[in-house]
C-alpha cells in the first residue's frame, strides 16, 4: 500500500506505525493493542502518533478504507476492460495479485476479530461484480445475480484465507486461475 504526503520524513513515520501496527495485529486483537504499546514497536513518540490519528481504530479505520479504494480501482479497471465471462481468469489474476501484494491489509480485513473490515471488502466488491454481471446477464433478476456473487465470494474468501495460513503456496497466477476456473465451470472443472 502506498502511502500518500510530500514530506519523507511524514511518509516515514506513517511506514513505521503501519508495520508496527500490522505486527501486532498479526499477535493480537485490535482491542488489545494500546498507543504506547505500538510507539514503542514503531519507534516513536506518542505525540508522532496522535499528529497523524487519533487512537489506534482510526488506524484501523485509514488503513481498511485505503486498502479498499485499492481494491475497488483494481477490480473495476479489471472488469471494465473485460466483456463476457472469461474475464474471471483476468478479474482473479488482479484482484489475488493486489491481495497478495498487500497480504498484511488482506490479513487484517479478513480476521476473525474484524467482522466489520471483511463486510465492507465484500459489499465492495459485491457492487462491482453485480453490477457487471448485470451488462453480461441482463435478463437474470438482480436476486440470482446478488445471490451468485455472495456463493463465489465466500468461497474465494475461504480460498484465500487458507492460501494465507499456508507456508508453501502456489504462484498467486495459479491459485487466481484455479478461482476463476471453479467460477466459470463449477464442479465441471473436477471432471
Amino acid at each position: 500500500m502506498k502511502i500518500e504526503g510530500s514530506d519523507l520524513r511524514v511518509r516515514m513515520t506513517k511506514r513505521m506505525l503501519i508495520d508496527a501496527f500490522l505486527q501486532l495485529r498479526r499477535e493480537k486483537p485490535l482491542r488489545r493493542i494500546t498507543v504506547s504499546e505500538l510507539c514503542a514497536r514503531a519507534g516513536v513518540g506518542r505525540g508522532t502518533f496522535y499528529a497523524h490519528y487519533q487512537d489506534v481504530y482510526d488506524l484501523n479505520e485509514k488503513l481498511e478504507t485505503r486498502f479498499l479504494e485499492e481494491f475497488s480501482v483494481a477490480l473495476r479497471d479489471a472488469l471494465e476492460n473485460e466483456q463476457n465471462v472469461q474475464s474471471a481468469r483476468r478479474v482473479c489474476r488482479t484482484v489475488f495479485a493486489l491481495l497478495e501484494e498487500n497480504e498484511p491489509l488482506c490479513q487484517l480485513m479478513l480476521s476473525s476479530d474484524n467482522a466489520c473490515g471483511a463486510m465492507r471488502f465484500v459489499e465492495l466488491g459485491g457492487e462491482l461484480c453485480t453490477e457487471y454481471y448485470r451488462k453480461i446477464f441482463g435478463s437474470v433478476p438482480s436476486k440470482k445475480l446478488e445471490d451468485f456473487y455472495r456463493f463465489v465470494s465466500s468461497g474465494c474468501i475461504a480460498c484465500l484465507k487458507e492460501r494465507l495460513r499456508s507456508e508453501v503456496r502456489p504462484p498467486i497466477e495459479q491459485f487466481a486461475d484455479e478461482m476463476s476456473e471453479f467460477i466459470t465451470k463449477g464442479v465441471r472443472c473436477l471432471l
